[in-house]
């Protein structure tokens, strides 16, 4: 009897171990399968996806300045607002000066998808939470937006749109480090107010 409730834990075990394998192995299969989609992003799905990305941005800033009680916070949103607006004409501009159009893909409908989802919660914060929330999610959402650009940079294939990309960058990663000061800021009743 001992033998046999020793051999079922290791059948068990084993099962488990194989289950993990299996599991571990879909999990890299489709990670791989993620990353290689990201990196067959034509010019025109990269241009979409920072076009999306920018609306998000836009439609955020609009939340904060109908919310927000705070004037540097409203500051930052104005200047969100304004400076993506510019990013997403001079996208706009520059595919129809290519005779071209934004094609959507898996990321931008994502993209779209966690923007409407990140209004909501938006929405849905008190007065006095809000600009937590509100820059919780600019640095979160510009930080990724920061490193979309950078990938994006070396893989586009279009000169033009690279040039744009290269032009936005220092403003997104501008925005990141207000959205991280403004954060830090605004724990303090004093400052950022």
């Amino acid at each position: 009897m001992g033998l046999i409730m020793r051999k079922r834990p290791d059948t068990e075990s084993r099962m488990n171990v194989k289950r993990t394998a299996t599991v571990l192995l879909f999990l890299l299969v489709g990670t791989s399968h993620a990353f290689a989609q990201a990196e067959r992003l034509s010019d025109a799905q990269i241009a979409g996806v920072v076009f999306v990305a920018n609306q998000g941005e836009i439609a955020a800033g609009e939340s904060a300045l109908r919310s927000t009680r705070s004037r540097s916070v409203q500051a930052f949103a104005s200047r969100i607002v304004a400076e993506h607006g510019q990013v997403n004409q001079e996208i706009v501009a520059l595919t129809q000066r290519l005779a071209a159009s934004l094609q959507r893909s898996t990321t931008s409908d994502a993209l779209t998808q966690e923007s409407n989802d990140d209004l909501v919660r938006l929405n849905a914060v008190d007065a006095r939470g809000f600009d937590a929330a509100y820059l919780d999610r600019e640095v979160d959402s510009l930080g990724r937006l920061v490193n979309a650009t950078d990938a994006f940079i070396r893989t586009t294939t279009s000169a033009d749109l690279k040039m744009l990309l290269v032009r936005a960058r220092p403003s997104f990663i501008f925005h990141l480090d207000q959205a991280r000061r403004l954060k830090y800021a605004i724990g303090s009743p004093e400052i950022g107010r």
